[in-house]
This record gives C-alpha cells, sequence and structure tokens, in this order.
C-alpha cells in the first residue's frame, strides 16, 4: 500500500454474505482491512449471527476494533437508522 491504513474506519457493506462454505467479497474485504490495522464496520441485513461472527473473529485475529451495523445501504431511508 502507498499510505499507512492503520488507525482508518472502514465501512464494509454485504460483509455478512456467505455461498455456501466459502466467505464472500465483503467478508475478504473486512478481514483484510483489519490486517492493515483499520477499524471496521461490518453492515448486514438479515445475517446478524453471522456478521457478529466475524466482528469476533476480527477482534480476535488481528485485535481491530470491529462492529456491525444493521441496515439496507441501498434504501435512503436506511442512513437515517444507521449511527
Amino acid at each position: 500500500m502507498p499510505y499507512k491504513l492503520k488507525g482508518r474506519n472502514v465501512l464494509i457493506t454485504g460483509a455478512s454474505r456467505t455461498h455456501h462454505e466459502f466467505r464472500g467479497l465483503g467478508a475478504l474485504l473486512a478481514e483484510k482491512f483489519a490486517a492493515e490495522g483499520c477499524n471496521v464496520a461490518i453492515n448486514y441485513n438479515a445475517s446478524e449471527d453471522r456478521a457478529q461472527q466475524l466482528a469476533e473473529k476480527i477482534h480476535k485475529l488481528y485485535n481491530s476494533k470491529a462492529i456491525i451495523v444493521k441496515g439496507v445501504l441501498l434504501l435512503f431511508a436506511s442512513f437515517s437508522t444507521i449511527n
């Protein structure tokens, strides 16, 4: 990376999605940013348990702050519920 990401805050949408036994792209990106020292906000719509598992994994493996955020970011009305 041409610049440092440590301490940056990153919102990853769709990070709780998986396809069969494979992790989704969002989960992979969340882990990569955490490995670089970023704090990660994991957005989910229906898969709270998978989002929470990913947040716990990130905190344990990378010692990064990871939170989960419920909301459908495709819908403008959802933005008011995300703090």
